[in-house]
This record gives structure tokens, sequence and C-alpha cells, in this order.
């Protein structure tokens, strides 16, 4: 993979996460944010809350380190991603077509879906993602093979830029599917209950 043409296809990707959030969530009422197909699942609220709290931590690393750069007066240089053992174990973990499901760290679970504000966690999910997009147009700039961020798990393990940015990006599309399925199941079940 080239960093230049994955950023774009990153940056892509971000929009079109935006545009569903702002299509079908938008208009979604509170009861509707906050229903849980089944109390051991996530309602539409705790998915994109459990991204704010995840990202947030991230895109601030990202952030401190496109800060740093000062003003570039220069094109980006290319160059080929290529990522260690860590990266690839944390990019195929939160692949959304991977089956595998993970507990969130205790920093990034959601409170209960009645002590959150669905319109102000929607808010912070539209800022943060459209943070990280624009983001990635400086980040080209760096290094994404030598440029490391910290983990959520603490200093001393950090992934690579390219594999942080491509594991935000994944992880940002895995949990707004869950939030899909939880929508098309509250939809089916007033579709059949109107129906009966």
């Amino acid at each position: 993979m080239e960093k230049l043409a994955t950023a774009y296809q990153l940056q892509t990707r971000l929009s079109a996460v935006l545009d569903t959030a702002e299509r079908e969530f938008r208009t979604q009422s509170n009861a509707q944010f906050r229903w849980k197909p089944a109390p051991d699942c996530w309602s539409i609220v705790e998915c994109l809350q459990h991204l704010n709290l995840a990202e947030r931590f991230y895109i601030r690393n990202i952030q401190h380190k496109v800060d740093g750069l000062g003003v570039v007066q220069t094109n980006p240089v290319d160059q080929v991603i290529e990522s260690d053992w860590l990266g690839k174990a944390m990019l195929y973990a939160i692949d959304p077509a991977t089956k595998i499901k993970l507990p969130a760290p205790g920093m990034s679970r959601p409170r209960r879906p009645n002590e959150l504000n669905p319109a102000e966690v929607l808010n912070q999910f539209i800022e943060l993602q459209s943070t990280l997009r624009d983001l990635l147009d400086k980040a080209v700039y760096l290094d994404w093979n030598q440029d490391k961020v910290m983990t959520m798990y603490g200093n001393w393990l950090k992934i690579r830029l390219g594999d942080a940015l491509l594991m935000l990006v994944a992880h940002t599309e895995r949990h707004m599917n869950q939030a899909m399925r939880v929508r098309a199941e509250m939809s089916s079940l007033t579709q059949t209950h109107y129906d009966a």
C-alpha cells in the first residue's frame, strides 16, 4: 500500500461514515438511540460513545504529531506502508469482517444508554471523525512507518502511525456496522409490530 493513495482512501471511507451518520442517525429519537436488541448488546448511542472514547485518545496523539510539523511547504513524500506484527494483529482484531468479539478496554466502555445524551454523542462522533479526516491532509507529511503513537494499553506499547490510521478507520466502520444492525433490527421489529 502506498501512503498517499491510502490517505485518500481513508478520507473517502470517513466521508462515507459521516454521510451515513448524518443520514441514518440524525433523525433518531432518544428512545431509538438507546434501544438495545438484547441486554448484553450495545445500543446505537453506546456504539458511537465507544468510538468517541477510544478514538479521541488516538486522534489527540496523531494531532500532536501533526502539530509538530509546523508550516509544510513541500509536497509529501510517498512511501510503501509496512505493518509490523502488532499492527497486523490489531488490524485483524478490529477489522469489520472479523467475527471475533473483543471486550472494550475499560477507558473506552460507554456508560449505560440512559446516562448518555444522544445528540451530544452524535455531535462528538461527527466532530471527531471530521477531525481525523482532516488530519490525514497533514499526516501524509509524516513517516507512517517510523512515527509511532501510543496505544490505549500504555506508553510502553506503541503502534506505527500507518497502522494506527488504518486501525481507526476500520474500528469506526466495525462499530458503525454494529450500530446499523441495531437500527435495522429495531426497524424490523417496528415493521412487524405494525404488520400484526
